[in-house]
């Protein structure tokens, strides 16, 4: 299932039918790192990416199995803060392993820092109770994997060049041995110079890392959620592998990406894992959205590019939404007067949304189940019979 909405919203909608019922959750979050590659605020304040953080992990920890377990993917800006967060939500108890996967490689902007080179990322892996599903694993690459170690240097040892820097298959751990909690064998997209799998996403993980997680974690059969889907490579995985899965996305670009992803891997796509897992296509999933309400006049208020069409939209909230207790809904000549003197200042569009933001009652983007029978959301009897049918009669 691809679910559109809001993932603290949607993990709430999750709970009634699949409270203890998910096998593995894996997560690529925004790593606050100050940049917006992901198109999420990812500049929060330290603070604010904590609580952002822990009311969600929070729900996840409830529809994990008893012997499910959970793999969180950061880098240095946050992972130790994390670390806290996930002791105190999970039990430090649960801490299973820190996962450390080398992503060196001597190129580019990387070489410019006036520091050591990061070439790492982190992967904390919690289980939800000490006894968790574990499948241990080997590292068994494929002949197409073996093969980029086509070059022999001057001792017989065998390497390929990663843009600049030699990688050899000495280094990468001998088939057949057991995997540690330092992943060398695996590479980044920064280690490409080409790959059918990459899909232009700049944070997009290979699919070979998470084949690792859902087959060292789950079965056939069990689900995978991911409520930070982004590009969609642990659901696309999780599908070869004929796991089931939910993928949880709120920006209409990525679910767009997402979706006709999905679609091509049913239609028995061959990047990726898709040759070693005997990928043949197959399959089906279903897409819903969480109704919309004031999440629509956010949308909107974040899209505007002029003043005068900020005024449009405070104009159909007024008549049309539901909006903050203490707002007068009206549109007084003072109230028009001080919004188009704010468009003048510095920043001024910017602050003017973050303005008429203020107005909408955030208890209201989404409309309620309970709500599912009021006229004014004018729910199709069809999205009633949908809502019945996922959640039960009560």
């Amino acid at each position: 299932m691809i679910l559109k909405g809001n993932n603290l919203l949607a993990l709430h909608a999750l709970k009634t039918q699949f409270h203890g019922q998910i096998k593995l959750i894996y997560l690529d979050p925004p790593y606050n790192t100050g940049g917006d590659s992901f198109n999420y605020n990812d500049s929060f304040n330290h603070s604010t990416w904590l609580t952002f953080m822990k009311n969600r992990l929070e729900i996840a920890r409830e529809l994990l199995t008893n012997d499910g377990s959970i793999y969180i993917q950061l880098d240095y800006n946050e992972v130790h803060y994390c670390k806290i967060l996930m002791d105190e939500v999970f039990g430090r108890e649960n801490f299973q392993r820190e996962v450390i996967w080398d992503i060196s490689v001597l190129s580019g902007y990387k070489t410019l820092t006036k520091n050591w080179i990061r070439g790492h990322e982190t992967i904390l892996f919690y289980s939800k109770t000490s006894d968790f599903y574990f499948n241990k694993l080997s590292i068994e690459h494929d002949e197409k994997y073996l093969a980029r170690f086509d070059k022999i240097d001057e001792n017989g040892e065998k390497y390929f060049d990663g843009r600049g820097e030699r990688r050899y298959l000495k280094d990468v751990i001998e088939k057949g041995k057991a995997i540690g909690d330092v992943w060398s064998d695996i590479m980044s997209f920064q280690q490409f110079f080409t790959s059918k799998e990459k899909l232009g996403f700049d944070t997009q993980k290979t699919e070979a890392l998470l084949e690792r997680i859902i087959r060292s974690a789950t079965q056939e059969g069990d689900i995978v959620l991911d409520f930070f889907s982004g590009s969609g490579t642990t659901v696309a995985v999780a599908h070869k592998l004929k796991r089931n899965w939910i993928a949880v996305e709120q920006l209409e670009d990525q679910i767009n990406f997402v979706t006709k992803r999905l679609v091509e891997v049913i239609k028995g796509e061959q990047a990726g894992i898709s040759k070693a897992a005997n990928w043949k296509g197959g399959g089906e999933f279903i897409y819903c959205e969480l109704m919309k309400y004031n999440e629509s006049f956010m949308e909107r208020i974040q899209a505007a590019k002029t003043s005068k069409e900020l005024l449009k939209i405070w104009r159909e909230m007024a008549e049309g939404s539901f909006l903050n207790w203490y707002v007068n809904p009206e549109m007084p000549e003072e109230a028009i007067k001080y919004f188009e003197e704010l468009g003048k200042e510095k920043n001024g569009l910017e602050n003017q949304k973050r303005e008429l933001a203020k107005l909408l009652d955030k208890n209201q983007l989404y409309v309620n189940l309970s709500e599912i029978d009021d006229a004014q959301f004018r729910v199709s009897k069809e999205d009633k019979a949908l809502n019945k049918a996922f959640y039960g009669e009560a």
